[in-house]
């Protein structure tokens, strides 16, 4: 009762199945990141490098995404999810193969980078669609609140453990326990019950079927607004995560351990994130929207300025549960407002912009770095996004009256 009452998604035995399942696996995930963006900076020794890679592999999957959100909303979405975790631990056990025999080199990495999103380009946004064939419609806030967690309780595990792991095992061992970690998703995919069909059953034209998603946010355009809201935001704060390891080495001098604990304040705070979010996504969602996107930038910015490991860690805290509840807000508020029949690929131009700000923050911010230095680079993106979050506010006033 009391579990049914705190989490009423975890109601749903496929639901429980499936979130324990993403937890271990994403465990992996965040020992990815970390070994990548690790290993990344120690080649290049250079910022610009650990934001590029991942835009330069993000180009060519634009298309992909666009493909995979007519799939997700065509094909069974469980027996899809099958595939696109296999491909993950396949293309995980080739990076650390690569680092173990000492044959990784930069190509590479870039090269295993576009596989990996091309992959999440249909994974991602085929789990967040995924939620509404496990549970009851009533538990969907829930199970959105729940699933960001995954991420969130994985880093805080992951990260800490990846900088441990680099430094005691290497790079490459610790890639091939992140392909181990998709063997869970995998079983628990397998033992999932659902009716296995398609939502979307008009068999138009696979070019028209694609341009579905756009008409349906051009016609709500609050929704486009709260899913650029997430993309600008969120983007422009990602850089705080994804240059961390020039933060670490170059700000706070601090090695892979000292990355690790750096990360984890982040996801600590994103796991504190999830109660506030239980909390605000029941009612003034929007208004909590906003109010979130204005609070978000300054703390990127006292980051930015931190003056020693333990203020930094405890801003982070801060970055990680704004950052958690204004993503979980704007998934929400997509997820209730948009028609089964096209979820998928609303869900896919969702996922498609948010990583895809991610890296362009990570490039941009990255390319100002090398010649502003990472503490002013992260404050004018932080600058930016403060005036795209007012000027939402002022030509979208209806955002904030969402429910």
């Amino acid at each position: 009762m009391t579990r049914a009452i705190l989490a009423p998604a975890l109601r749903s035995r496929n639901f429980r199945l499936f979130w324990l399942a993403q937890i271990v696996s994403t465990i992996g995930t965040s020992l990815q990141v970390i070994a990548e963006g690790y290993l990344i900076y120690d080649i290049t020794d250079s910022t610009f490098w650990l934001g590029a890679v991942g835009f330069i592999a993000l180009l060519p999957v634009v298309p992909i995404s666009l493909a995979g959100g007519v799939l997700i909303d065509r094909l069974p979405r469980r027996k899809l999810l099958l595939v696109t975790q296999t491909g993950l631990m396949l293309q995980a056990a080739a990076f650390g193969f690569l680092a173990l025999t000492d044959r990784i080199e930069l190509w590479n990495v870039i090269l295993l980078y576009f596989v990996f999103g091309a992959l999440l380009a249909i994974d991602n946004p085929a789990r967040r669609a995924f939620l509404v064939d496990i549970v009851e419609r009533e538990d969907l806030a829930s199970a959105v609140a729940l699933n960001a967690t995954i991420f969130n309780i994985s880093s805080v595990i992951g990260f800490a453990l990846g900088g441990i792991l680099i430094s005691t095992i290497g790079v490459g061992s610790t890639m091939i326990l992140n392909s181990i970690s998709y063997l869970f998703p995998i079983a628990a995919l397998s033992l999932i019950r659902v009716s296995d069909v398609g939502q979307d059953q008009e068999r138009k034209s696979f070019g028209v079927a694609m341009t579905e998603g756009f008409v349906t946010l051009w016609q709500q355009p609050t929704i486009l607004g709260v899913i650029a809201i997430a993309a600008v935001v969120g983007g422009l704060a990602y850089p705080v995560i994804g240059l961390m390891p020039a933060y670490a080495k170059d700000i706070m001098g601090v090695d892979s351990v000292g990355l690790g604990i750096l990360l984890s304040a982040v996801a600590f705070g994103s796991v504190l994130g999830t109660f506030g979010a239980a909390r605000l996504g029941t009612n003034r969602r929007g208004h909590n929207l906003i109010i979130a996107s204005f609070i978000l930038p300054l703390l990127v910015i006292g980051v930015a300025y931190a003056p020693n490991m333990i203020v930094a860690c405890l801003v982070l805290i801060g970055v990680g549960f704004v950052l958690l509840i204004l993503q979980s807000l704007a998934i929400t508020l997509v997820q209730l407002n948009t028609p089964d029949r096209v979820r998928g690929r609303v869900m896919t131009i969702y996922s498609m912009l948010h990583a895809g700000s991610d890296m362009g923050g990570n490039l941009v911010i990255g390319a100002l770095a090398v010649q502003l230095g990472l503490s002013l680079a992260l404050t004018v993106g932080s600058v930016v996004a403060l005036l795209f979050a007012s000027a939402t506010n002022l030509v979208l006033p209806d955002i904030r009256r969402m429910q």
